[in-house]
């Protein structure tokens, strides 16, 4: 079993959902008022949907898009016309769903094939992960030199052109997390063969040519590794003086995990969680904590921060400096939050007029009493997938120095654009996504870059050992 399991339809959010629609075509003026739509609402109510992009740049490329629409087109031509225009604002939190209802109703359904390896990403190569072929010549952690006669760099352009986020290292992530069979075919449609030039791990270089599998086998074989993959707290006492704590994605796990839905943000029964959890370690007499929060995508911080209050030793807070910018449709999605801790933002949002961005008045977040507090050593686990408000609780961990970080560097970046909610399209019904905040870490750095960890480990996808656990516990116990 592979070190990694590859989500369904997990993309660079907190939930992607699949909706269902008939393969209809959109008439051109239905897809141009969508675009004029999507395009509009955006710059109104992002924070600044040109930060990373100037906007004489990104006017060309939607005059350039609008120009080019003239005919119906299905629900896959209009994600593929529209998504370099997002993907253009380099923002990992600035994206656009993809046509997996398509997928999944009707392109499965139909009989339809995809490329039949999938793959991932150590430095600049592109190897091997599972190979689903008939061609038994390839392996496992073979190199992809090329496909179809392009270099794979200059063949993965295609990729980062058409996905949201600031680096190379933060899309090959989200490529190993959904999928490249997924992704190509998004992308690049149907295709039977592939031309594969491939460096054998002993170092021998040749020309392979493999088939297309069908999607549903592609899926089943998927499905059942995911299976075992599922997002749930829980933790584990490894000995008598360490426990191990994977405390799940920082939402409600009773929610349907809708970001738009005020359900989503009840911390509730995560608090629950980590009431009694700490108790637990408490009354053991647990001396060392190990947070795993690998393949973690995040949620909101009033779920993160009631964690840390437990073995923080002073006050903290998520970030040094954060604006927001208010628009309708962020006032629209939050008239109805009645979290107590949000109050405050909430009456600037709606108070304001529609466009203003305003600094937040950051929350301090106390340590819990001392006769609660965990004063152990803290251990945190990191990974290329602990996105979002994982990698942020990572960050104010070591920031404040309430621990250690062990793992890779996070992919997404902790002085950025984020704070997502959803705009739902009128015609075409596809879901995008804008940040409407941006912040800056606790340490007051606004380098654009993700947690780099106080011990940096890899994972060695060659065996089966977690060697960044193992790391850790050998340092506890050199300690």
């Amino acid at each position: 079993m592979k070190k990694f399991i590859i989500l369904f339809i997990v993309v660079n959010s907190l939930s992607t959902i699949a909706f269902a629609q008939s393969p209809k075509k959109y008439s051109a003026q239905e897809v141009k008022d969508d675009l004029e739509y999507m395009y509009d609402m955006l710059e109104k109510c992002s924070y600044d949907l040109f930060a990373l992009n100037s906007k004489e740049n990104m006017d060309i490329m939607y005059s350039r898009l609008y120009k080019s629409i003239d005919d119906s087109l299905t629900e896959v031509e209009i994600y593929r016309k529209y998504i370099p225009l997002v993907a253009a604002t380099k923002m990992s939190h600035c994206m656009m769903n993809k046509p997996w209802g398509y997928y999944i109703n009707h392109y499965i359904k139909d009989g339809g094939t995809l490329f039949p390896l999938s793959i991932y990403f150590s430095g600049d190569k592109a190897l091997v992960n599972e190979n689903y072929s008939a061609n038994s010549s390839i392996n496992e952690h073979d190199e992809i030199l090329s496909i179809n006669g392009k270099p794979i760099n200059e063949f993965l352009q295609g990729f980062y052109e058409n996905m949201s986020g600031p680096t190379e290292y933060y899309i090959n992530s989200i490529i190993e997390k959904t999928g490249f069979p997924r992704l190509y075919w998004c992308f690049n449609g149907e295709k039977k063969s592939f031309r594969l030039k491939i460096k054998k791990t002993n170092g021998i270089i040749s020309s392979q040519r493999v088939y297309a599998m069908a999607a549903s086998e592609y899926e089943d074989k998927i499905n059942a590794q995911a299976a075992e993959d599922k997002d749930e707290r829980t933790f584990e006492f490894l000995n008598e003086h360490v426990v191990h704590l994977i405390p799940g994605g920082f939402i409600n796990m009773n929610s349907n995990k809708d970001l738009n839905s005020p359900e989503a943000f009840d911390n509730t029964e995560f608090c629950h969680f980590i009431d009694s959890a700490f108790n637990s370690f408490k009354q053991k007499g647990i001396e060392h904590l190990i947070i795993d929060l690998r393949d973690n995508l995040g949620g909101d911080n009033s779920f993160s921060d009631y964690m840390i209050a437990y073995f923080a030793d002073t006050s903290f807070s998520m970030a040094s400096q954060m604006q927001m910018k208010t628009s309708q449709h962020t006032k629209d999605i939050w008239k109805d939050l009645k979290l107590p801790e949000i109050q405050e933002i909430k009456k600037q949002i709606m108070s304001l007029e529609n466009g203003t961005r305003f600094d937040v008045n950051i929350q301090q977040y106390h340590p819990q009493p001392e006769t609660k507090k965990f004063k152990g050593s803290v251990y945190v686990l990191v990974n290329r997938y602990s996105y979002s408000n994982a990698a942020m609780t990572a960050c104010i961990i070591q920031d404040y120095g309430f621990g250690k970080i062990i793992g890779e560097e996070t992919t997404d970046e902790v002085s950025s654009y984020g704070s997502i909610h959803r705009i739902d399209l009128p015609n075409t019904k596809f879901r995008v996504y804008y940040p409407k905040s941006f912040f800056v870490r606790p340490n007051g750095d606004p380098t654009p870059r993700g947690v780099v960890p106080n011990h940096i480990v890899f994972d060695d996808l060659l065996t089966d050992k977690d060697e960044v656990l193992e790391y850790t516990l050998k340092l506890i116990e050199s300690k």
